[in-house]
């Protein structure tokens, strides 16, 4: 390994490319604090040339600006082909070097300064005399990804070109017209723009330096572009782990695959979609990461956690001798999972798990749910019974105020035994519904109806988060959207314009008098009436303030008007199934404590139906807390209750 600084002069000025390795991460570098600041710096350079030639003094050593430092290593030289290097780091900066001086190409054509113009000319495009035929690409200094080369090319373009730009909020294309605003303001801001075009030019040709490692046959790129990147805050562990899956399709000889594998499997997992950041818990990551990490949990059947995601990934991949173009496209089969679960989920029962996981942000269960519908052992029928022991699982335990600790280990351990019951004899689901069944202990139960009924009833259902509360409501709804209902479209929990409302208002006493204002039993009844299940129902958006407070009579038209939900039209606004006919008549005539407690166990005998536990016994032995789950450091803090 070789290593020195160099001016961008001779960076730029011989025939010479630099082609950005398959696994190098797209163009990500912004204004804010990428371009300004290397602009910043180029401009203070540019001037102090500028001053310079008013004076007409030339310093022996004039001031050198660094912009950081580039690592390359020598292709192999093909006949008819340029000489060049692929950029193992650096590919950022010479991207945006390349952008900025074809901007400034453009803005010294646009101002008439053709002497600048030529100069940067030869910093964009080698000679084309010396570019071969059959190789027209090589007249390009630097040669980027499949992804970013439509925008690259529109961006380095001649200035007589006017093809429309393929994709304005690509950054590549933002630097372009940043750039050129950057420039075209700094050359007209003070003198003649011809002159001060020849200055930045000389700026960057004679004062703007970079560190140059220049990499031998024998040195290793990827533990040096490790080293450079691992400890950095740009790179996400998903970039790491690209960046070794690439340099390793290369050293197992499958070079001439890259290309494609990169287009038809990687590429849409770099797309702004998956690179955006979601914030769990206090912690950013981006969404493709949290996959990953998915992916990987599922398949080694041990929890990983994102923030060691790539030494995970890197130990596992590396001890396994695995291949590494089919790890690419297994990682690419799991997020179009993930992306079909979310977005086009199968059936019903998959919908409603998948709601539930989203609108608590329950995101430990995502490797079970991943390793079950990625096992083509398991049948549609069983996936299904999975998704509704989960979901059944997961809501009488959050409905229960129960902790979310182990649910990391809890899951990957129950997906292990799926597995095997896969390889045997295909019912992963039956296997899931039994392992929950029987773990035991307050912090892994599946909570049994009597404990399910005792949660719900009577308890103040109001102190659980929204998003519990609505997962509750909106499973009562989805369940009354039968076949005979109007419209048996399913709602959904993540749904944030739901709004939960109390019938009887918690300011009660203007306009919902007590028939006996001093009785303070009367009162303390109420007072707890108020939070419970049978006093609450979900509503499309919220009810204005002040109506939320009016009384029965003027309240009981603004839910008809607000709220289309079954689960206030068959049990508000008419009588729950169980009343009898001549209270049914008389029903929605008023609302008191009464039909809150007779509502409150018409929800609760709803909610048996539609989270039913299956009557598997739990003998003594398997009271206690399995082995293989004990951590005292369990949990994750993605999940809801967390937070």
């Amino acid at each position: 390994m070789q290593a020195g600084d160099v001016k961008l002069g001779s960076i730029f000025f011989d025939n010479h490319r630099y082609e950005i390795p398959m696994f190098q991460r797209p163009y990500v570098w912004g204004e804010e604090y990428n371009w300004t600041s290397l602009w910043d710096d180029i401009a203070a350079a540019a001037e102090s040339v500028v001053d310079d030639m008013v004076s007409g003094e030339w310093p022996d050593e004039p001031p050198t600006y660094f912009l950081g430092a580039i690592v390359v290593k020598a292709t192999p030289n093909h006949p008819q082909r340029l000489g060049g290097s692929i950029l193992v780091d650096g590919q950022q900066r010479l991207t945006t070097l390349q952008v900025m001086l074809a901007a400034a190409r453009s803005i010294a054509v646009e101002l008439g300064a053709e002497s600048a113009a030529g100069r940067f000319e030869e910093w964009v495009e080698n000679s084309a005399k010396a570019v071969h035929e059959k190789w027209p690409d090589d007249k390009y200094k630097l040669w980027p990804l499949p992804q970013d080369r439509p925008q690259y090319l529109w961006a380095v373009r001649h200035p007589d070109d006017e093809s429309p730009c393929p994709d304005a909020a690509h950054r590549i294309s933002e630097a372009r017209l940043w750039f050129e605003n950057a420039i075209r303001e700094w050359a007209t801001c003070d003198g003649d723009p011809s002159d001060r075009l020849d200055a930045l030019h000389s700026a960057l040709e004679n004062r703007i330096a970079l560190v140059r490692i220049t990499l031998e046959k024998t040195d290793n790129a990827q533990v040096i572009f490790e080293a450079l990147n691992h400890r950095g805050v740009e790179l996400s562990q998903s970039d790491l782990i690209k960046n070794l899956l690439f340099r390793m399709v290369e050293d197992q000889g499958q070079r001439h695959l890259s290309e494609s594998l990169l287009v038809d499997h990687w590429l849409p997992l770099d797309g702004r979609r998956w690179r955006a950041e979601t914030i769990t818990g206090r912690i950013k990551r981006s969404l493709l990461d949290q996959v990953a990490a998915y992916w990987l949990t599922a398949r080694r059947l041990e929890v990983v956690s994102v923030e060691r995601l790539f030494d995970e990934f890197k130990a596992w991949f590396l001890e396994g001798g695995l291949n590494a173009g089919n790890v690419i496209k297994e990682i690419r089969r799991y997020a179009d999972l993930y992306d079909a679960l979310v977005n086009d989920p199968p059936d019903e029962p998959t919908a409603t798990l998948v709601d539930l996981v989203i609108a608590t942000k329950t995101n430990t269960a995502w490797p079970l749910i991943l390793g079950i519908y990625a096992d083509d052992r398991v049948s549609q029928a069983q996936r299904q019974k999975a998704s509704e022991a989960l979901t059944s699982y997961l809501t009488r335990r959050m409905l229960c105020g129960l902790t979310t600790k182990d649910y990391n280990r809890i899951f990957v351990a129950v997906l292990k035994s799926a597995s095997q019951r896969a390889a045997e004899d295909g019912l992963a689901g039956d296997e899931i519904e039994e392992q929950l069944a029987h773990l035991a202990g307050e912090s892994r139960n599946w909570p049994d109806d009597g404990e399910f009924v005792a949660c719900i009833f009577g308890s103040n259902f109001y102190a659980l988060s929204r998003p519990r509360q609505r997962a509750f409501f909106a499973g009562i709804e989805n369940h009354l959207r039968d076949n005979k209902a109007e419209d048996a479209t399913p709602i959904r929990a993540r749904w944030e314009y739901l709004n939960i409302e109390h019938v009887m208002p918690q300011k009660w006493r203007e306009h919902w008098p007590l028939p006996d204002p001093d009785d303070g039993d009367d009162a303390a009844k109420r007072e707890q009436a108020i939070n419970t299940v049978g006093n609450l129902t979900l509503t499309n958006g919220r009810l204005n303030s002040q109506m939320r407070n009016e009384a029965w009579p003027t309240k009981k038209p603004a839910l008809q008007q607000k709220s289309t939900m079954l689960i206030t039209t068959a049990s508000i606004l008419s009588a729950p199934t169980g009343v009898d006919r001549d209270d049914a008549a008389v029903w929605a005539a008023e609302w008191t404590e009464d039909r809150i407690a007779r509502r409150s166990v018409y929800l609760t005998q709803m909610a048996l139906k539609v989270w039913p536990r299956p009557d598997i016994e739990v003998t003594e032995e398997e009271t206690d807390e399995p082995d293989e789950l004990d951590d005292p450091d369990g949990g994750d803090a993605n999940d809801e209750e967390q937070e």
